[in-house]
C-alpha cells in the first residue's frame, strides 16, 4: 500500500507494506554517515548508502547530478511538479518492472525537499541480499559463458518489456551467489513502445563501461565473454 505524507515544502512517498513510518531523516545521508550500521556502496557518484531501518536493509541513493550540469547544482533539479520528479517517476517506472516480473528491486520510500523553483531528492529501495556488482564479481573471478548469455537473455527480456535503462553499466547490474542477475538504478529510465534502434544504446553503454573498468582495475573479462551476452539477446530474436 503507498501512502504520501506531506510536510509544508516536502513529501515522501513511501510503501506501508515493507517498512514502517519513514522520517525526513532518513532520507539525509548526513543522518546516517556516522551510524555502525551505515556502508557506502560501490560504483556510482559517491551518493548511495546501505543502512538499516528497524532491521530491515535498504538502500538510500541522492539524487546527484553528472556531468557539465554539476557546475551549476550537484544536487538540486528544477522542480516540475511532484509527480514529475526524479523519484516519484523511478518509483512509477520500478513498480512496472516488478509487476512485469523484472528482478528489480522494490522502492520503498521516496522524499522530495522543494526550496522555491528547484528540489532536491532521494530515494529508498529494498537492498538485494547476497549480491554483488558484475564489476565487483568480475575484479575477483571470471564468470562463465553461460551467465553471459543469461544475461543476455535478461537484457533482451526487459527492454521487450518495454524498460529502457538510462545508465546501464558494470555497476548497476548485481549478481547473487546462485549465479542470478538483477537491475538497479532506474532513475530516468523509461517505458518504450516497441523495440527499435534505441534497444542497442543501453547495450552499448555497458560494453565501454566494462572496457572502461577494465582498463583501470583488470577484469576477468574478454571479448569472447561479451559475445556470449550478444549472442543470449540476440537468440530472442531467433526463437
Amino acid at each position: 500500500m503507498r501512502q504520501l505524507i506531506e510536510f509544508e515544502r516536502s513529501y515522501i512517498l513511501q510503501d506501508d507494506d515493507f517498512i514502517d513510518k519513514l522520517e525526513l531523516q532518513h532520507f539525509d545521508l548526513a543522518y546516517w554517515r556516522d551510524k555502525s550500521s551505515t556502508t557506502s556502496v560501490f560504483g556510482g557518484r559517491g551518493g548511495s548508502v546501505k543502512i538499516s531501518i528497524n532491521g530491515q536493509h535498504a538502500i538510500l541513493r541522492q539524487y546527484l547530478r553528472g556531468g557539465m550540469a554539476a557546475r551549476l547544482s550537484t544536487d538540486r533539479y528544477l522542480w516540475p511538479g511532484k509527480t514529475r520528479t526524479r523519484p516519484w517517476r523511478e518509483w512509477a517506472i520500478l513498480k512496472l518492472a516488478i509487476k512485469a516480473g523484472m528482478p528489480v528491486p522494490r522502492p520503498l520510500g521516496a522524499c522530495v525537499w522543494r526550496s522555491g523553483l528547484l528540489y532536491r531528492a532521494a530515494i529508498i529501495t529494498a537492498w538485494i541480499e547476497n549480491t554483488e556488482t558484475l564489476a565487483q564479481r568480475l575484479l575477483q573471478r571470471p564468470l562463465q559463458k553461460e551467465f553471459w548469455y543469461e544475461l543476455g537473455l535478461l537484457l533482451r527480456r526487459f527492454q521487450e518489456h518495454g524498460f529502457r535503462h538510462a545508465d546501464l553499466n558494470a555497476n548497476n547490474l548485481m549478481i547473487n551467489h546462485r549465479e542470478q542477475f538483477f537491475i538497479i538504478d532506474f532513475d530516468k529510465a523509461v517505458e518504450m513502445k516497441s523495440l527499435q534502434d534505441w534497444q542497442w544504446i543501453p547495450l552499448r553503454r555497458l560494453q565501454r563501461s566494462l572496457e572502461k573498468i577494465d582498463r583501470q582495475n583488470h577484469l576477468h573479462y574478454r571479448p569472447s565473454d561479451w559475445q556470449a551476452l550478444i549472442d543470449g539477446y540476440q537468440s530472442k530474436g531467433r526463437d
